[in-house]
């Protein structure tokens, strides 16, 4: 194996569940199972062996009592026992130990289905790897999240550019509308004030020859 070739990255792991699976529930199962068997012992026979005369005499109160007290330490081992699986987070390692063994025999499976009846091969010990497979195997997922979310950026940025670039455009095109129709305009008003000029002359014209008829007369 090439020592500078890089290893795939490996599949992100599925969210562990918080509710317990085989191995957390065989567990919870076993220590109940254990409650009850020493619990069982404390029998009503043997309790009142201990105390022979208060069996004698107030037999119904000594099983009160019996009770009362099986009943205290199971609900205190219980407690002690939900106390220490939530600090340890036992049930979400056991349900990890789950999905690595699920995983294994899936990966198992897989393989003897492609080498169609060959020999499978064991896959690479990971302590036999190389520090820089072992470095990228766990930088990698890291570095594909991250290159994921900057195209993620750059492909907004990009529409929004395309939006801005559009509206510009648009703008463009109406501000050359607006120059047009402001062109035109201003056309019209020095072709109107030309004409009005020529009237203007053309009537001082008139004036100034009848003034000349009147005088010559």
């Amino acid at each position: 194996m090439n020592p500078n070739s890089r290893s795939p990255s490996p599949v992100p792991a599925a969210p562990v569940q918080e509710s317990p699976g085989i191995r957390a529930a065989g567990l919870i199962n076993v220590f109940n199972t254990a409650i009850k068997s020493t619990l069982d012992k404390c029998s009503y026979n043997s309790f009142a062996a201990c105390f022979p005369t208060t069996a004698q005499y107030k037999p119904d109160v000594l099983d009160d009592v019996r009770r009362q007290l099986t009943s205290q330490l199971e609900h205190a081992w219980k407690n002690n026992f939900e106390s220490i699986l939530a600090q340890r987070n036992v049930v979400q390692s056991l349900n990890s130990l789950d999905q690595y063994i699920d995983d294994a025999r899936t990966r198992k499976k897989k393989a003897e289905v492609e080498a169609e009846g060959g020999v499978v091969e064991p896959p690479v010990p990971p302590h036999t790897l190389p520090p820089s497979q072992i470095y990228l195997a766990h930088l990698m997922p890291f570095l594909e999240e991250h290159s994921k979310q900057l195209n993620t950026q750059l492909t907004d940025t990009q529409t929004a550019n395309t939006e801005l670039l559009s509206t510009i455009m648009a703008q463009r095109a109406e501000i050359e509308v607006l120059v047009q129709s402001l062109e035109s305009v201003i056309h019209d008003l020095e072709t109107s004030a030309q004409m009005m000029g020529e009237e203007d002359v053309q009537g001082l014209s008139a004036e100034i020859r009848e003034l000349e008829s009147e005088m010559k007369k």
